[in-house]
């Protein structure tokens, strides 16, 4: 990579976007097809009762589900100005032309309830120095996901790492 690229990205870690306002409220259909994809009983997510009687006092949303309600729909496709994203097209331009999710997890804090209208927010956390790997040599892009319900409270964090290469002969 260019130096005068490799500066400017490590100028932009620290840079942030958002917030961004999910495009539906938690709700228990989606809780529902999310359960029934996955297989997952946990009364927690679909009996009332039984939830209304937990420490939650009522039904909530699998944890996991934290992205599937943040995701910007995929048309009509709207611009994103996330960190990210430019600096994922920064190195594109550079000639890095392969992209690979590498390491992704999630710090939970606060439960989903149906009607929570979720946000979430996108920092530049870190670039790496140049990597070779099998794939190709890179740089390794990290950002953090804040998300954070209607009342300011966070709800999750996911740190999301993805490798920006040139691809090996």
């Amino acid at each position: 990579m260019s130096q005068d690229v490799h500066e400017k990205l490590q100028a932009m870690v620290g840079e942030e976007a958002g917030p961004f306002e999910a495009p539906n409220a938690v709700n228990e259909a989606m809780i529902r097809h999310w359960c029934e994809a996955m297989e997952d009983g946990n009364p927690l997510y679909s009996d009332e009762e039984y939830a209304k009687k937990s420490k939650y006092g009522g039904i909530i949303a699998p944890p996991q589900m934290v992205q599937a309600y943040c995701m910007p729909p995929l048309w009509p496709k709207k611009e994103m100005p996330d960190p990210q994203a430019k600096a994922v097209q920064m190195m594109h331009e550079a000639g890095y032309y392969g992209v690979v999710a590498t390491t992704t997890s999630q710090e939970y804090f606060h439960p989903m309830r149906p009607g929570d209208q979720l946000s979430y927010k996108i920092q530049l956390v870190s670039v790496s120095p140049e990597k070779t790997t099998r794939l190709g040599t890179g740089h390794f892009i990290t950002s953090e996901y804040t998300y954070i319900n209607q009342n300011g409270e966070v709800v999750c964090i996911q740190p999301f790492t993805v490798l920006k290469f040139k691809p090996a002969i």
